[in-house]
């Protein structure tokens, strides 16, 4: 697909709703033969996988690298027993991380900088899985990082079939990335064993919210999502598996503003100190 040569409006559209909103869609990014592969892949490994049930709201959390960037990953973690099965190299990787039309989202998206870590999350909720809780992903909050008016850290994320509130579709408050909602009073570390352990899905972390938006989204749709923005999912109350494929990637350097910035910039950010 020609996402790159897109409308300049549309771009400049994406671009404006990833900072103003914490997330954009660009739709149709990922062909049928891409998604098969995909479908094939994750079918395949989930024939052959027990998931842990401390992964339950997640679904999973499949961690699939690079070959190029298993060459460099720690020997404790190639070779740790409880990892493996979870944390593999697969050159299924390299087609998403080079898949054209995903850089012509980028580019559409005005992004610069733009460093994968190198591996894929594979999130996938059986069915009939348990809602996702409200969390925030990034961790760098005593940082003048925090600050930045513009992403440093996003996921590139697709789903490998369509969703709807039915099958747990995303669900996200938009502009949560930037402002303060009375959620962040009461959220757990987003991936610590506490919020794993919960029994109870009547708690505030698995709430509906009055901000609260859900993003249903067709096969090979890309979000892009600001690390900082709140984001849960609904249950999958479907008999299908619900699966989705998630790279984070590091973007505009801090604390460097991206070179179309025109607003105004945090005193904290302009003075920050890059090491």
């Amino acid at each position: 697909m020609s996402v790159g040569r897109g409308n300049q409006l549309e771009s400049y559209a994406n671009r404006d709703e990833l900072v103003e909103q914490g997330y954009t869609i660009v739709p149709g990014v990922f062909s049928q033969d891409w998604l098969d592969e995909f479908r094939d892949w994750t079918s395949d490994y989930f024939d052959q996988h027990h998931i842990d049930r401390r992964y339950r709201f997640q679904g999973s959390a499949i961690r699939v690298y690079s070959p190029d960037r298993w060459e460099r990953e720690d020997a404790a973690v190639k070779n740790h027993p409880e990892l493996m099965s979870r944390i593999l190299p697969d050159p299924i990787a390299d087609r998403f991380f080079h898949d054209p039309s995903f850089h012509a989202a980028c580019e559409l998206l005005q992004f610069e900088g733009l460093q994968s870590e190198g591996k894929l999350i594979v999130l996938s909720k059986p069915a009939h899985g348990p809602p996702l809780y409200w969390h925030q992903d990034f961790s760098n909050w005593n940082s003048p990082e925090a600050a930045t008016p513009w992403p440093t850290m996003v996921f590139l994320s697709t789903y490998l079939t369509d969703t709807s509130k039915a099958n747990g579709c995303l669900r996200v408050i938009p502009g949560s990335h930037r402002r303060r909602v009375d959620l962040h009073d009461v959220l757990p570390d987003a991936h610590g064993a506490a919020v794993q352990a919960l029994q109870d899905l009547n708690t505030p972390v698995f709430a509906d919210h009055p901000d609260a938006v859900d993003i249903p989204m067709k096969a090979g749709d890309l979000i892009a999502a600001d690390a900082r923005l709140l984001h849960a999912a609904h249950p999958n109350d479907t008999d299908e598996r619900r699966t989705l494929v998630l790279a984070w990637h590091k973007v505009f350097p801090f604390p460097e503003p991206p070179s179309w910035w025109t607003r105004p910039i945090p005193d904290v950010v302009q003075g920050a100190d890059p090491t």
